[in-house]
């Protein structure tokens, strides 16, 4: 398995050396810090409402993961580790075991530079590893951000879940896993 525990990637990104690897516990911290690079929006559409911090039990659940039903990576700068800058998230769905929920983050600086698409082709890698055949997003109806990243990857249909709440699954065909490997060793060539 290529994205494991011992992962981690260094490679230069629109002017800044970043490090990708698989987040630790040793990240409570970081991911607790970087609330102060996201805007109030940000916040509101990653956690469906405002936000000031992480509880202990929060920082546990985010970082203390097996990598096989919970699996994360995150993006930080290299000359400034301490400091994170984006985070995938996939977690098995315990009913479903071949769906899993999906999350993106990416501090505001770092918005808008590509950094999503590279994200969605580590978890449809990483996917893909464990045996996940769908990716599940579930998201605030003005998140148009994320609709359009998804929608990049496929045509899946929005389920309004609730009036605050919507919700795309994108299924993991063979295509849109080769085209992720492809885009990912690219990426290594060129990192």
């Amino acid at each position: 398995m290529l994205l494991n525990q011992d992962f981690s990637h260094e490679f230069h990104w629109r002017g800044k050396d970043l490090r990708v690897g698989f987040v630790l516990p040793e990240a409570k911290k970081k991911i607790s810090d970087g609330m102060k690079y996201m805007s109030k929006e940000t916040i509101r559409h990653r956690f469906f409402g405002l936000k000031n911090g992480f509880t202990d039990r929060e920082l546990k659940y985010l970082t203390e993961i097996d990598g096989y039903n919970h699996f994360a990576l995150g993006i930080e700068e290299v000359k400034n580790p301490e400091r994170g800058v984006a985070i995938l998230r996939l977690v098995r769905d315990d009913l479903y075991p071949q769906e899993a929920e999906m999350a993106i983050l990416i501090i505001d600086e770092y918005q808008k530079v590509g950094l999503g698409s590279l994200l969605m082709h580590f978890c449809i890698a990483a996917a893909a590893e464990r045996g996940i055949t769908t990716l599940r997003f579930t998201y605030l109806p003005d998140n148009h951000a994320i609709v359009k990243l998804i929608k990049r990857f496929g045509s899946p249909k929005a389920e309004q879940l609730a009036s605050d709440y919507v919700q795309m699954k994108l299924p993991l065909t063979k295509e849109l896993v080769d085209k992720a490997l492809k885009a990912l060793s690219e990426f290594f060539v060129k990192a």
